[in-house]
């Protein structure tokens, strides 16, 4: 359709928590592969999740900003928009 943006955006969903540290590791490996190949882009983070560490990304085609926020045991970390 014109006018449309087509993004990286509509394949990526929420995360509520990380079942492992391994899937966790391999998630940071899907998103490196998003940087690397242009579609995303790691953005200062603006307001942190409760103090635990995370990255944002930005998408490059339709500028949502996505928050990664690192599991730190109970916690199972997070994927989401910001």
């Amino acid at each position: 359709m014109v006018g449309e943006i087509n993004c990286n955006c509509s394949d990526l969903q929420e995360i509520n928590d990380f079942f492992s540290f391994n899937e966790f590791e391999r998630f940071q490996e899907y998103l490196g592969n998003l940087v690397k190949s242009g579609e995303l882009v790691e953005v200062q983070v603006d307001k942190p999740f409760a103090g635990f560490t995370e990255q944002w990304y930005k998408c490059e085609a339709c500028s949502r900003v996505w928050r990664l926020v690192y599991p730190d045991f109970p916690f199972k970390g997070i994927w989401r928009l910001v």
